[in-house]
């Protein structure tokens, strides 16, 4: 089991400390789920992997077109949150 104590900012926000979050593999989203009277964090895969793996195999100008398919990918994804 690993545990660490962080702190919750103004705003809400808990840093997740690095070493946690290299072992968990979590890159840019997590879902949040409230267990009772605990929070608990899953890893969720960055949606941009899911649409390279299906869209954008073969597509030379995959760089230009990342930002967008990023938004794009993070609002699906949000959408069944």
């Amino acid at each position: 089991m690993v545990e660490a104590i962080v702190k919750v900012d103004e705003r809400g926000r808990v840093l997740i400390p690095a070493n946690i979050r290299k072992m968990l593999k979590i890159k840019s989203i997590v879902k949040l789920v409230v267990e009772g009277d605990k929070i608990v964090l899953k890893p969720l895969e960055d949606p941009l992997k899911q649409i390279e793996e299906l869209v954008v195999k073969g597509v030379k100008d995959v760089e230009v077109e990342i930002p967008q398919l990023r938004k794009v990918a993070e609002e699906e994804l949000l959408k069944g949150v």
